[in-house]
């Protein structure tokens, strides 16, 4: 459940940084790297979590990690492929 919810987090943080960015006038190019250092960032510090507090395992950590990494970058990519062919 904790992996969703951190899943859903990333994908609403998308969501407003590319709004509100674009409100503001940065370019998309921008505020995808900038997602995408701040999600890495992110999901370190969750899987550090998870491995002190928690005490998982840190194969398994990095699995979920990758995943919750992966997936909102994936839709970061597809949105910008997306917005590009139109």
């Amino acid at each position: 459940m904790h992996t969703t919810i951190i899943i859903t987090f990333g994908l609403i943080l998308l969501a407003l940084m590319l709004y509100i960015g674009e409100k503001i006038g940065f370019s998309r190019q921008i505020l995808a790297y900038s997602f995408i250092v701040l999600w890495l960032a992110l999901t370190l510090i969750n899987g550090a979590v998870g491995i002190v507090h928690a005490g998982q395992p840190l194969g398994t950590e990095l699995v979920v990690g990758s995943a919750v990494f992966g997936i909102p970058v994936a839709a970061l990519v597809l949105f910008m492929v997306l917005i590009r062919e139109t």
